[in-house]
């Protein structure tokens, strides 16, 4: 919280307002990350976790889980999620879970914000979905709204 003279504290919500240097930082990344994936690929809008979404075939799958992983360093399964940084297990537990076979990624932890991917086969097994958002210490309580305008913007959504 920060106390302002004019009311005792602003909310975490009220004050968030992403560096600007940090804003440019993860656009940058998102830049990257979209120009190596396959441009016949269109993202969309995910409604139900107000992400950018990218459903592909699983074919695609080696090509895309190669681009994945040079941007996004960092990355837990069901097997391994106890051993993610708190922000990951809360990301995790309170939001999307983990189920066998789906992997969640992160970029660098050690900025206030960073982003994380989730990487989910469907049953259907020839079908697969990643979802690309933001996180951090930084941006916990942060408002969503806000968020997800960044990620329209980067994603062209």
């Amino acid at each position: 919280m920060i106390r302002n003279e004019r009311n005792n504290f602003v909310t975490a919500i009220e004050k968030f307002s992403m560096r600007e240097e940090l804003r440019q930082n993860l656009e940058s990344s998102s830049q990257r990350i979209l120009s190596e994936l396959p441009s016949e690929l269109l993202w969309e809008w995910d409604d139900r976790f107000d992400l950018p979404l990218l459903v592909f075939p699983k074919d695609m799958e080696e090509e895309i889980v190669a681009v994945i992983k040079r941007h996004f360093p960092n990355q837990w399964d069901l097997n391994s999620i106890k051993t993610a940084p708190p922000v990951i297990r809360k990301l995790v537990d309170k939001s999307f879970g983990i189920r066998i076979g789906q992997t969640v990624f992160a970029t660098d932890m050690n900025q206030e914000a960073f982003m994380f991917a989730l990487y989910w086969p469907w049953e259907d097994k020839v079908t697969v979905s990643l979802r690309i958002g933001l996180t951090g210490k930084g941006i916990m309580g942060a408002d969503q709204e806000k968020i997800g305008e960044y990620l329209r913007e980067w994603f062209q959504l």
